[in-house]
């Protein structure tokens, strides 16, 4: 994260608190005020909470059409900021155990595949196959360039226990 990310993050924090504090006086000294406020402060973060939701759910339906789309390519698609895409890319890594999709993190990025893309790596590492092979099977099909984005994504999903091996 960089410092200016961190401050803004500070500042988020910094502002929560004080609202809430202000939100408390008032509360004191006049309950009706406060709780009017309260509300207000409830709507506004429930508010931003959906338009995060929107935001995600926009950003899957573009990149689902890919089969392997990395950050910085969704960014140019999508005319939004690396960092942004980044974060939404994290807050979904972080629930995909029970998703067909995959993400990975490889080299301080994202790269997101489809659900066929990953039916397909499934299918080559059941039978068998070692990272050379899958490689070159699934450089014919997907953007997949490296050795090391096929060992990354065969550690994500031993990592969630979504791989077998037969």
């Amino acid at each position: 994260m960089t410092p200016i990310l961190k401050y803004i993050k500070y500042l988020k924090t910094s502002i929560i608190y004080i609202v809430l504090g202000i939100i408390l006086i008032y509360y004191i000294y006049n309950q009706l005020v406060g709780i009017f406020l309260a509300s207000l402060v409830f709507v506004v973060y429930l508010v931003s909470f959906l338009i995060s939701l929107s935001s995600k759910r926009s950003l899957l339906r573009v990149i689902r059409e890919y089969p392997t789309i990395s950050d910085k390519e969704i960014s140019n698609k999508m005319k939004r900021p690396i960092d942004d895409v980044r974060n939404i890319l994290f807050s979904l890594s972080k629930n995909q155990k029970k998703k067909k999709w995959l993400i990975v993190f490889l080299n301080k990025g994202y790269i997101f595949l489809n659900e066929s893309a990953v039916e397909n790596f499934k299918q080559l590492y059941s039978m068998g196959y070692n990272e050379k092979k899958i490689l070159e099977h699934l450089q014919r099909n997907t953007r997949i360039k490296s050795r090391a984005e096929v060992k990354a994504i065969e550690l994500t999903l031993t990592n969630q226990k979504r791989l077998k091996k037969e």
